[in-house]
């Protein structure tokens, strides 16, 4: 592995993770699945992006999500307003996407910007189809004109990224995802049980001692898969991608 590949691996990750927040956590958003007919925001966001997956059953949708108990994806499936389906859901919720992009990504520099999703985009696409469900469904969503929108959208299908190889590596490793969710290397919130409790499991939970060694195995097995995608960019490339990524997310005020 190149060690600039590495390296921009690790420095984009938590600026990519964050980037989504500013629609995912936003209250605009939870307030549109609601008028939709969802009881919570957190059930648009979970058949939001399950969503492209189409009218499965739920279990089919938990399995893809695969860090969200069952029992929730269950309860948003059966929650999903008249007159809607899953896809449709994510096509609400790839508009929200959009919206956010648009209004406060289109505020920075177009060239930049387009550099920024035109090298984000090539490590999407350098990733296999068989990678994850829900990244292939994401990568395939129709791509918007905007320039800020296309960078949000682009940034969350990275993220779907780096989730799918992170649910193979979790398997890999020999733990569950309730496992890895409790032994997190993540900051708080998202790392244990508050955040498992938040992702719809119920305790009493395991020490996540027991499971550490094996959820950094699970971190490692991640970042080795998603550096092969990252391999695509040379290494001029790989600098600029760092840099814009964090760059910008930094210039973000969420």
């Amino acid at each position: 592995m190149r060690d600039l590949v590495a390296a921009t691996v690790t420095r984009t990750f938590k600026p990519l993770q964050q980037f989504t927040r500013g629609w995912m956590m936003a209250d605009a958003t939870d307030q549109w699945g609601i008028d939709l007919g969802f009881r919570t925001g957190k059930q648009f966001w979970i058949v939001g992006r399950a969503g492209v997956l189409g009218s499965c059953p739920p279990e089919v949708a938990a399995s893809a999500l695969a860090f969200h108990a069952p029992e929730h994806v269950h309860d948003a499936w059966a929650a999903i307003p008249s007159g809607l389906d899953p896809y449709s859901v994510a096509t609400q919720y790839h508009g929200r996407i959009v919206e956010w992009g648009d209004r406060v990504i289109s505020t920075f520099d177009r060239e930049q910007m387009a550099r920024l999703d035109e090298l984000g985009r090539r490590i999407i696409d350098a990733a296999p189809i068989n990678l994850g469900t829900i990244f292939v469904g994401w990568r395939a969503m129709p791509i918007p004109d905007g320039y800020g929108a296309r960078v949000a959208l682009t940034t969350h299908v990275l993220r779907e990224m780096r989730g799918a190889a992170h649910s193979v590596a979790v398997a890999a490793a020999g733990i569950s995802p309730l496992d890895a969710i409790l032994a997190s290397t993540n900051a708080p919130p998202r790392t244990g049980p508050p955040y498992a409790e938040f992702m719809g499991f119920t305790g009493p939970f395991r020490d996540p001692e027991e499971v550490r060694a094996a959820r950094l195995e699970a971190e490692a097995t991640t970042e080795r898969i998603v550096a092969a995608f990252y391999g695509v960019l040379d290494d001029a490339e790989l600098s600029d991608f760092g840099e814009l990524v964090e760059t910008t997310r930094d210039a973000i005020d969420m």
